[in-house]
């Protein structure tokens, strides 16, 4: 299967596996990039977590970030079919007739070194082909010791526990952070500022062509500690199945009041028809509900105390009440919902973008006719909406501290290696193993993965770094265009959130301030508490520590 990058078809997945283990709407859908088919399902603040921010200012913080940060020196090594637009991801609608390469010589220097790193499929064995073809091209040894990603937090917290257990090299995606990780990072790995900062970089091209924001994500504590996995700026869609609204005579709704009518004109229980999903996310888009705080004359306000917040549930409930929604929604059974828009049984949802292609992949072997279309967002009163960027970096990868800098250099040598962009033999290698052996190319240089393939390529190696996010799954016809231009589109209407690009990380004792909001929301929507019981429960959260996390997050506000 070709993806993105890596194969863990990057963004809105990984923020959905994030959230919910493998059963999460979409990790392996929010990245985006390089051609890549790995045998793995289709499947996001330099602050030290204690009590008070190390830095006074988001200003102040930023300003620190850009001493750290590599330059961003792009490539211009395969020109894309369509080209990015104010951050869009540019498009390859078809695959190169040859590919460059970007990493001259051997990049390794012998040396070996162990990578814990997560998997949320079959592991492979630990001594295959693919691994030895790829540690050989770079010169070095990568011994990976791969756990599986459903209880990685735990392992994580385990081994950072005991330093001298910590392998050489470390994957750690964003949602298993740990508390006070800032600290953990000082103390256990190296701060890459010294080896990348500014045009230290140019020793290593494919990571200088990384996003600047990528880089400003991966520090912590005052340090460049993190390899950044770059993913895309907009991470979550409403879909709706273009074939059956064209077979019905219907447009896409531009409204959040359209969006019910036509759910309820959808809708045909005689049918098995139903107009719509539970489109929780999708509500609190169109309604420009900001992802954790907003500044309202001067004072922070948490998302759950905002206007927006309150229209979603208002909005929400309608929805729900208007009897448009699939009854295994309504009873809160999310695992369901793609098979549910798939079948043609629910004909709106919202889902990760990286959701999209997975689909394409699963249903147009026995439904040619399928096909799976993003709305464009509209504000829910039909105006222009508001999208707030997604995370600029959803995975990281940190090299343990060591007295020689002889094998930080040979590891970002090979990180350098694993960054190679799209249409690269370097990037073709990392993502899809070896011509013959592991893929086999179609008559439109499409890489299939044989049996060998798809039993031994992983995102182990590309995990540890990786390239800009692009489209480029060229093997489903028209897929290509239609989301780099549904991308182009959204994309004068990105913002970014009032923290966005800072690595905060919120002191333990906030851990589940939020929680009890996940459950009122569901008993919201579904009719079984009133919007009167927010109030109550805001009032809950203020005591119980929300005007405290208030003052924390103010620290880190523009003077």
């Amino acid at each position: 299967m070709l993806g993105n990058n890596a194969s863990p078809e990057r963004s809105a997945s990984l923020k959905e596996l994030g959230r919910t283990g493998v059963g999460r709407r979409s990790f392996l859908s929010l990245m985006g990039g390089a051609v890549a088919f790995a045998a793995i399902p289709a499947l996001t603040s330099c602050s030290s977590g204690g009590g008070a921010p190390q830095a006074t200012t988001s200003a102040g913080m930023a300003d620190a970030m850009s001493k750290l940060v590599p330059s961003y020196i792009p490539l211009d090594i395969v020109k894309p079919d369509i080209a990015s637009v104010n951050g869009s991801a540019a498009g390859f609608t078809t695959m190169p007739s040859s590919l460059v390469k970007s990493v001259q010589g051997v990049p390794g220097k012998g040396g070996s070194y162990t990578v814990m790193s997560p998997a949320w499929w079959a592991i492979p064995q630990a001594d295959n082909g693919y691994y030895k073809a790829v540690n050989e091209r770079l010169g070095a040894k990568l011994n990976f010791q791969v756990n599986d990603g459903n209880t990685y937090a735990d392992k994580i917290q385990t081994v950072l526990a005991s330093p001298k257990d910590v392998p050489d090299w470390v994957v750690i995606p964003g949602w298993n952070l740990p508390p006070r990780f800032g600290q953990a990072a000082k103390s256990l790995f190296t701060d890459l500022s010294e080896y990348l900062a500014g045009d230290k970089v140019k020793k290593y091209p494919n990571l200088a062509n990384l996003p600047t924001a990528a880089w400003k994500y991966s520090c912590f504590e005052g340090g460049l500690y993190g390899l950044p996995y770059p993913a895309e700026q907009i991470t979550d869609a409403i879909f709706y199945r273009k074939d059956l609204f064209d077979e019905l005579g219907l447009e896409q709704p531009n409204s959040a009041d359209e969006y019910i009518s036509v759910a309820k004109e959808l809708t045909d229980p005689a049918k098995n028809r139903w107009g719509s999903d539970d489109i929780w996310n999708g509500a609190q888009i169109m309604h420009g509900v900001v992802s954790k705080w907003k500044l309202v004359d001067g004072k922070l306000q948490n998302k759950f105390e905002t206007d927006e917040y309150r229209a979603a549930l208002e909005w929400g409930a309608k929805l729900f009440a208007s009897g448009a929604v699939h009854p295994d929604a309504v009873a809160g059974n999310s695992q369901q919902a793609k098979q549910r828009f798939e079948s043609g049984a629910v004909l709106m949802t919202n889902d990760g973008v990286g959701g999209w292609h997975e689909a394409l992949a699963r249903v147009l072997p026995s439904n040619p006719k399928f096909q799976q279309q993003p709305m464009d967002f509209f504000a829910a009163d039909g105006g222009k909406p508001t999208l707030f960027r997604g995370a600029p970096a959803g995975i990281f990868s940190f090299i343990k501290k060591t007295d020689d800098p002889a094998k930080v250099e040979e590891m970002l040598a090979l990180a350098n290696f694993a960054a190679a962009p799209f249409g690269t033999e370097e990037n073709m290698l990392i993502n899809n193993g070896v011509e013959g052996i592991h893929y086999t190319l179609d008559a439109q240089n499409v890489p299939h993965a044989t049996a060998k393939g798809k039993e031994e390529v992983t995102s182990t190696y590309a995990f540890l770094v990786n390239s800009t996010v692009v489209n480029n799954f060229v093997q489903y016809p028209g897929y290509v265009k239609a989301k780099t231009d549904w991308e182009v589109r959204q994309a004068p209407n990105v913002v970014d959130g009032l923290f966005y690009g800072l690595q905060i990380q919120e002191p333990n004792k906030f851990g589940s301030l939020g929680k009890p909001f996940e459950d009122l929301a569901k008993d919201i929507l579904r009719g079984r508490k009133s919007i009167s019981d927010l109030d109550g429960a805001i009032a809950t959260w203020k005591k119980n520590g929300g005007d405290e996390l208030r003052e924390f997050y103010a620290g880190f506000l523009n003077a």
